[in-house]
């Protein structure tokens, strides 16, 4: 489908005061990961709003998080469907701003997730009011948004709806915050943190040494050996951040406990490193002590793929026909939910909404004008998505 450009542009000016409300709006209803009912909030709003403009909309229980938000337009046409995601919470837990915190100055806006991300989160909701007011029917087009992806979904089944919602879609636009140097992200490391507890016996360092069994000892051990597994060329990072063990200097520690943060760039890093490390926590340096394991919300690698440049190349003929300077790729260690949707092979670019800076700071700010510019490119890249099919899939 072809599609005047200055039709879009007088789309644009006809509802950009209401684009920014609904933005604002948005970033008005505050909540943390963790706060179910705040979270929930920001998915009624949005079924709200899908439901007053006829798009066909459901909320998904996640088995213990808030819920996920499915919308679809033309959810009848057949054929692999456009895919747009995004998460509907932020770091920030209700209280951390006063009320009604979202506010514009000098063309920036401020505010609890004001570009993380639910900037990507309006944009969103006004491709589909645009793609229906302009009449697209050509492919389905379907957006889900998660309640948790601050916290890597550790609570709730969300990843796993993202994952088989994206299965088979055509191309993915991940709404995660544009990045100021405005590279769009075609790859990111995966990662998950790691929680070792080592378990030994206490006694009297002075009057019963040796009955004791050294957990912080046995710890010491094993740590060089885990963070040994790193292999930087290959993009796979083990490190130790956080340790912590004993109670007073003249006890035989029997505790002692660590939190390591390990990144991958490859999917099958993350089944390598977990095997590695369950078999050095089974080694035992200090007799008669024991260690657990638990891995913490393993998210799998977003790797560059030829598909995901492919696409981007594809955005780029569009943003050069709006007469926007291409986007560069970027490969980043930051992850995102991205990595679930290249993880069942769906062709991917994240960072597609405005662009914006200082994420989970009080200092985290929105460029205005990057709003209604990243819209418009992804506007274009649906209505002519038969260019994609034809020179790029």
């Amino acid at each position: 489908m072809k599609i005047d450009l200055d039709a879009i542009k007088l789309f644009i000016e006809k509802n950009r005061h209401e684009m920014l409300l609904f933005w604002e709006s948005l970033v008005n209803i505050q909540g943390g990961s963790y706060e179910i009912d705040n979270v929930n909030r920001v998915m009624n709003f949005l079924k709200k709003h899908f439901d007053q403009e006829e798009i066909s909309c459901r909320l998904v229980d996640t088995n213990g998080g808030a819920n996920v938000l499915i919308a679809e337009l033309n959810p009848d046409v057949e054929g692999a469907p456009i895919l747009f995601t995004g998460h509907c919470d932020t770091v920030f837990p209700d209280g951390s701003y006063p009320k009604d915190p979202f506010y514009i100055k000098d063309g920036i806006a401020h505010g609890p997730g004001v570009c993380d991300m639910k900037q990507g989160v309006a944009e969103t909701f006004f491709l589909f009011v645009a793609l229906k007011h302009f009449g697209f029917k050509e492919r389905r087009v379907k957006v889900v948004f998660v309640p948790d992806e601050e916290i890597s979904h550790v609570k709730s089944t969300a990843d796993e709806i993202l994952m088989s919602e994206a299965k088979g879609s055509l191309c993915c636009f991940n709404m995660e915050t544009g990045r100021m140097d405005n590279c769009l992200t075609v790859g990111r490391k995966g990662g998950m943190d790691c929680h070792l507890t080592v378990h030994g016996v206490a006694a009297h360092a002075g009057n019963d040494y040796l009955t004791g069994r050294n957990a912080i000892i046995e710890m010491a051990q094993k740590l060089p050996l885990i963070q040994g597994l790193t292999k930087y060329d290959e993009g796979l990072t083990v490190s130790t951040g956080v340790i912590k063990g004993g109670m007073v200097s003249n006890s035989v520690p029997d505790y002692c406990y660590a939190e390591l943060d390990i990144r991958y760039a490859k999917l099958e890093h993350m089944d390598y490193v977990k095997k590695q490390i369950r078999e050095i926590a089974k080694q035992t340096f200090v007799d008669g002590t024991t260690t657990d394991v638990e891995f913490v919300a393993p998210m799998p690698a977003f790797e560059e793929t030829e598909a995901n440049h492919k696409l981007l190349a594809y955005i780029n003929t569009k943003a050069e026909k709006l007469g926007m300077e291409p986007f560069k790729p970027i490969y980043v260690g930051g992850m995102s939910d991205a990595s679930y949707i290249g993880a069942v092979g769906v062709p991917t670019v994240c960072s597609m909404g405005g662009r914006g800076s200082g994420n989970h700071t009080m200092n985290e700010l929105a460029l205005v004008d990057s709003f209604f510019e990243r819209f418009e490119v992804a506007l274009v890249c649906c209505l002519e998505i038969q260019d994609y099919i034809e020179k790029f899939a």
